[in-house]
């Protein structure tokens, strides 16, 4: 499977495995963590956070070392973070949680760097790492691009590129002005006026979006006008409760 990923990378990128690097972000299946295998040195594995965050919340929620683990995986500190776990191993009470606990350990461990910020791994390699992001939740990530620019939507290349841009730099606290990229100041609590605002704007996009939301998602909505279900909607419209 990643030898035919090798090739598509070639074909479509111009990917030259004796020159370029990969980085690979994903779950630990057999399939994903196979890549370690196949590129070797060449390619720096990541486990995504979202899942390493929901295992370890699966297993450690609660629990006195849990907020020093949530600590240690937002620096992406992998050695302070197994110090962590391993000392909260045969304290879970739980035999169900110490076996998912010490199953994420080997896990880890078996593939050394999966959790540090990879942008570490490419500067010891000499690649210059200005302006790239954090790998962390990169699902979620993914999820608001294709929200955004998907849903019966059209682009041309030039433009969903530089769209693409802009959001990302937004995502990353980053604005144009005055014909360049600036990093924006963080913004001050929001005023109960401008919350208040903020909610009236939402209820009137969400009422907008009403339609949209339930078309072809209602099947008694879809009935012919000779339908009683059709005239017991009619019948409440015209009394004024719809």
């Amino acid at each position: 499977m990643w030898e035919r990923f090798e090739e598509w990378l070639m074909k479509e990128y111009a990917y030259d495995p004796c020159r370029d690097l990969l980085i690979i972000n994903g779950d630990a299946a057999p399939w994903i963590t196979a890549c370690w295998e196949y590129f070797g040195k060449r390619a720096c594995f990541q486990l995504d956070r979202f899942h390493v965050a929901r295992e370890l919340r699966q297993c450690l929620s609660g629990h006195p070392r849990w907020r020093e683990v949530r600590r240690k995986l937002a620096k992406q500190d992998e050695e302070g973070l197994l110090v962590e776990l391993n000392s909260a191993v045969g304290t879970l009470g739980d035999e169900g949680k110490e076996q998912q606990l010490a199953a994420l350990i080997r896990r880890i461990e078996s593939m050394p760097g999966c959790i540090r910020d990879y942008r570490e791994w490419l500067s010891e390699q000499g690649v210059e790492t200005t302006g790239m992001r954090p790998m962390g939740h990169a699902e979620s990530v993914m999820s608001r691009f294709a929200h955004r620019v998907k849903s019966r939507r059209s682009w041309k290349d030039q433009g969903l590129r530089a769209f693409l841009r802009a959001m990302a730099a937004r995502i990353d606290g980053i604005g144009w002005r005055k014909g360049r990229w600036e990093e924006q100041e963080p913004q001050s609590a929001v005023s109960a006026s401008t919350k208040s605002k903020r909610i009236e704007q939402a209820k009137r996009k969400a009422g907008r979006l009403w339609a949209d939301v339930v078309r072809q998602n209602l099947p008694c909505l879809q009935r012919s006008s000779g339908t009683p279900i059709h005239q017991a909607l009619s019948a409440l419209r015209d009394g004024g409760w719809v």
